[in-house]
């Protein structure tokens, strides 16, 4: 059968400067993959590709405005705090066929507050090829019982504490459901809501976890770990 490549993490580091003061701080972690042949090769391109374009990102578009709100600073004679930009990920699910990994990219700007999103691929790591929600669950039933799992999920957010929902969550989590927004976890599946979509953005990038037993992933031994 075969085991899922290992999964190496790269990291790296750099801070953006003006006129000797930092400005904007990178921080980034990402996934490789051990091995030779086109699937390890696949899956270690999209994610540095994701890399670069985070870069290509915050170096040019973020870069100008942290140096134009550092310029305003100085000109209100206030305090600039560099802002900071990083990309991080975990490994969710592996399993005997399927390798899951979640990323989430985060932005502080002179405000303080994070700006955040997330994604996640679901892998056959033996193709090297991303695979869609449906075809791991079927197309029939999929929507209904992921949206069941939703509101369970967030009812009992609610229910300690640990969550503030909008008023109207349950009718928007309905709507702006997109079936590309997941990764697996050994017990089920994973879905994301984009910050503010469903709640106040002090919440950030909402996630509800479904279990689903009986699930392909979920009757072997999938483990999750972090960077």
């Amino acid at each position: 059968m075969g085991e899922a490549p290992a999964v190496l993490w790269r990291g790296g580091k750099k801070t953006l400067t003006l006129c000797g003061g930092p400005v904007l701080e990178e921080t980034l972690a990402w996934p490789e993959f051990e091995g030779k042949g086109r699937a390890v090769r696949r899956m270690t391109g999209y994610y540095r590709r994701l890399v670069r374009s985070c870069r290509l990102r915050w170096e040019r578009e973020t870069y100008c405005l942290a140096c134009l709100r550092l310029a305003a600073c100085r000109e209100e004679s206030r305090v600039f705090r560099p802002w900071q930009a990083g990309l991080t990920g975990e490994v969710a699910m592996e399993g005997a066929d399927l390798l899951s990994i979640r990323m989430e990219l985060r932005e502080v700007r002179g405000d303080g507050r994070p700006l955040l999103s997330c994604s996640g691929v679901t892998w056959d790591w033996k193709a090297g090829a991303p695979v869609p929600l449906g075809m791991l669950l079927p197309e029939r039933s999929r929507r209904r019982q992921l949206l069941e799992g939703i509101r369970q999920a967030g009812e009992g957010e609610l229910r300690s504490g640990s969550c503030l929902l909008d008023p109207d969550w349950k009718e928007m989590a309905r709507r702006d459901f997109r079936a590309s927004r997941f990764c697996l976890r050994p017990e089920g599946i994973e879905l994301f809501y984009p910050q503010c979509s469903l709640a106040p953005a002090v919440e950030g990038v909402l996630s509800f976890r479904v279990p689903l037993a009986g699930a392909a992933w979920t009757a072997g031994e999938g483990t999750a770990s972090e960077t």
